[in-house]
């Protein structure tokens, strides 16, 4: 019987559905923490286990979430090397040192390279993103903490007052290692966010962005309000700019973030997510995510491995 582990950093009640899913489909699953990682080294030998299993013994190793683990999951990738387990996302099994999530700037420069549009950006240091992205990009643009993820570290100043407010609340974070960098704003009142599993786009929703309101017209005096809600039939050039944009950076299960803007209609990639939240797909599109990622994962068991 093949055997699969997937772990993720803090608890692990949110994994449990896996459980389920993994007995239907006949498959050994183990769900665990990265704080149930320890190993031994004694007379020469090292051996690593979960929960007191070696972790020689998985076929396939999901690595869900990440959070601030990172020398755990390297310990745990470079291990999985050596002894042919296989890993997801496969990015870990091209180098077992990378961290996940990519900074944003390192994802940008990918996106762009494999031919995606993505937002016209600057990273730099604060003073410069000061000096010089208004001129380039022009208000208002947005900021970004190159670490931030779900929304979270990102601001968009509309004038200079407000940018000069914003610098110098940011610099102790600067001071402490923070990079950030600048991108145009998109003009797109609505967010696509297609779920990509194993190169398949299984499902997609619609919300609104949150500075909307800046740029729509009202009707009848009032801000119409924004759509949420499952897109049917998934948009055929969503589909393909999400699978190709998560494909770009070696991610297996991924949330891809697409931005139309409403006049143009000029599409952007604006976030490839390596550990999605899937409630909003799974209720609003009806979709098991549970089973579709384990039936992968059962699947990339028999692949070859890519290096």
């Amino acid at each position: 019987m093949n055997k699969i582990l997937i772990i993720a950093g803090g608890g692990t009640k949110h994994l449990e559905p896996f459980l389920d899913e993994a007995n239907k489909l006949g498959v050994e699953l183990t769900i665990a923490s990265f704080s149930d990682l320890e190993y031994l080294i004694k007379e020469g030998n090292f051996k690593l286990t979960v929960k007191g299993v070696d972790c020689a013994r998985y076929n396939l190793v999901y690595i869900r979430l990440v959070g601030k683990r990172y020398e755990d999951v390297s310990l745990l990738a470079s291990f999985a090397k050596k002894y042919a387990v296989k890993l997801v996302d496969s990015i870990y099994e091209k180098s077992q040192f990378i961290r996940l999530p990519l900074a944003k700037s390192l994802e940008a420069k990918l996106l762009l390279e494999a031919g995606l549009p993505v937002p016209n950006t600057l990273f730099a240091r604060l003073d410069q993103i000061k000096e010089k992205a208004a001129k380039t990009l022009g208000f208002p643009f947005v900021i970004k903490g190159t670490l931030g993820k779900q929304g979270h570290a990102v601001w968009s100043p509309r004038n200079e007052i407000e940018l000069n407010e914003l610098i110098e609340r940011l610099k102790d974070q600067e001071k402490n290692g923070g990079r950030f960098l600048a991108q145009e704003f998109v003009r797109a009142s609505q967010r696509t966010r297609v779920l990509v599993i194993g190169g398949k786009a299984t499902g997609a929703i619609t919300r609104p962005t949150r500075w909307r309101k800046r740029f729509i017209e009202k009707i009848d005096g009032e801000y119409p309000p924004g759509k949420r809600e499952a897109l049917k039939p998934l948009p055929e050039e969503d589909a393909r700019i999400a699978v190709e944009a998560a494909k770009s950076l070696s991610i297996d299960i991924a949330g891809v973030d697409i931005l139309h803007e409403d006049k143009t209609g000029k599409f952007f990639v604006l976030e490839v997510n390596s550990a999605p939240r899937w409630e909003s797909i799974s209720k609003d599109c009806g979709i098991n995510v549970e089973a579709e990622i384990v039936s992968f994962l059962i699947s990339r068991i028999g692949e070859k491995r890519e290096f």
